[in-house]
């Protein structure tokens, strides 16, 4: 697959999508068969404008894209316009499918039951967390508020009734995409044949109506989209900075004591996605007192999401350890919420309810953050689809410009990548590289933070 890179960062978003443009113009010279589309929240509320300009010059090709925090290409390591990647590929049979349905699980089974792919891989796009507008994001506040008085004082099977009542809710306001969920519904439309790479967008810094999915040049907002590229050869890749398994959720927990610094042990509460209590205390407060917690109300919460600077980077984290796979899954603490439950992006219900608050170093992994590059297989001009964990920036700061020179070293000029919330993937036995600590359901991986993914076309 050939591809260039256009980038704009004009002010203006009609300013910069005709920016993009005429450099297009200037320096392409195919067809394209695929557009990639890009952008950061310095154009929020203004993406459908873009995207007018856009598909008013390329016609009907296939377009994919969302709102990230950062992107890295031939040129330059950027977090502030936006990108268009043209590719072409007369070999391959690409194909872009989007849907926004009522509900998360429910949009991700409709659009799965439209993917047709027999060989190749399939990259898909949608908010893991999707902040909504002003309005509902007080309807989410007094819902979370309702269900956490209902808790207080009930016996755990009422508990997590109110809990479950609260997911249901997230998932069919589109608040909660649960990445494992996900893509275990497309692996099984796809009889677990063929790799499937979650593009799960989330900003560091999040407010109100973000992220955005982008589809055949229409902002589709809190919905997903797909890529399917049929081609012989394709390769997916996915690793992450951490070391492998267990055979044991008792080995695990054994090699998670080694990688990280163990805080303090709970019995955790929980329903699906909702954390309800640690040792009887709700979730925030029961680690209040070993970490540094700021306390948010609901109009100090909605402030900050209206400014765009509610920052959600925690370097404190939360083990669950898998029951079925002896995986484990990490969870930033935080003060996200004005109210004691605790919501987020992933079903834990095969995970142990003995959890453990730890603080990860991670000196020494900075390289580990694009390990994926080490296991390409042609490395002779393909093009490199890359997703690397915007955790980078918060661990390493400045120092993750470097990766523009590594990267462009390892990949020579024909590659693309995001600097987003750490991809997920379904990868069948032949793509597995090793036991990843990760597995959260057979063949599938997903943490919150560490890992990367590439597809080499």
């Amino acid at each position: 697959m050939e591809s260039i890179t256009l980038f704009s960062n004009k002010r203006n978003p009609v300013t910069a999508a005709g920016d993009i443009i005429e450099q297009a113009r200037m320096r392409v010279d195919f067809k394209p068969d695929l557009a990639l589309f890009y952008a950061t929240l310095k154009y929020n509320g203004k993406y459908q404008s873009m995207l007018d300009i856009l598909h008013e010059e390329y016609g009907d090709i296939p377009q994919i894209g969302a709102t990230v925090d950062g992107m890295i290409y031939p040129d330059d390591l950027r977090a502030d316009g936006a990108a268009l990647v043209l590719c072409k590929d007369a070999d391959a049979r690409i194909r872009v499918d989007g849907v926004k349905e009522k509900g998360a699980v429910e949009s991700a089974e409709k659009l799965a039951k439209k993917i047709k792919c027999e060989k190749g891989a399939i990259l898909l796009h949608f908010p893991l967390v999707h902040v909504p507008g002003a309005f509902k994001s007080s309807e989410f506040y007094a819902r979370g508020m309702y269900y956490s008085k209902q808790c207080r004082g009930k016996n755990q099977e009422k508990q997590k009734e109110y809990a479950r009542k609260f997911a249901d809710y997230c998932n069919r306001e589109n608040i909660f995409y649960l990445p494992p969920t996900i893509l275990s519904i497309f692996a099984r439309y796809t009889d677990y044949k063929i790799p499937i790479i979650g593009m799960n967008a989330m900003h560091t810094q999040v407010r109100f109506n973000s992220p955005h999915i982008f589809c055949n040049f229409e902002d589709i907002e809190d919905g997903i989209a797909a890529l399917t590229i049929e081609k012989e050869g394709i390769n997916a890749v996915y690793d992450d900075i951490f070391p492998d398994k267990g055979r044991t959720v008792e080995e695990t927990r054994r090699i998670v004591s080694d990688e990280f610094t163990v805080i303090r042990e709970f019995k955790a509460n929980f329903e699906k996605n909702v954390l309800i209590s640690m040792d009887g205390i709700p979730s925030v407060k029961a680690v209040k007192d070993l970490i540094y917690v700021s306390e948010k109300n609901d109009e100090e919460s909605l402030r900050h999401l209206d400014k765009g600077d509610f920052k959600l980077y925690r370097p404190y984290e939360l083990l669950f350890f898998n029951k079925k796979t002896n995986g484990a899954f990490i969870l930033g603490m935080g003060s996200y919420f004005p109210f004691d439950l605790f919501p987020f992006f992933m079903d834990v219900s095969d995970y142990s309810e003995d959890v453990i608050l730890a603080y990860e170093a991670i000196h020494g992994k900075f390289d580990a953050f694009i390990s994926s590059l080490n296991h390409l297989k042609y490395n002779n001009g393909r093009f490199v689809y890359l997703l690397i964990d915007v955790g980078v920036v918060a661990a390493f700061g400045e120092k993750a410009l470097e990766y523009k020179n590594k990267i462009k070293i390892i990949l020579n000029g024909n590659y693309f990548g995001i600097l987003s919330i750490a991809p997920s993937a379904y990868i069948p036995p032949g793509f597995k590289l090793r036991n990843y600590l990760s597995e959260s359901s057979k063949n599938t991986f997903f943490m919150s933070a560490g890992t990367n993914a590439c597809l080499e076309v």
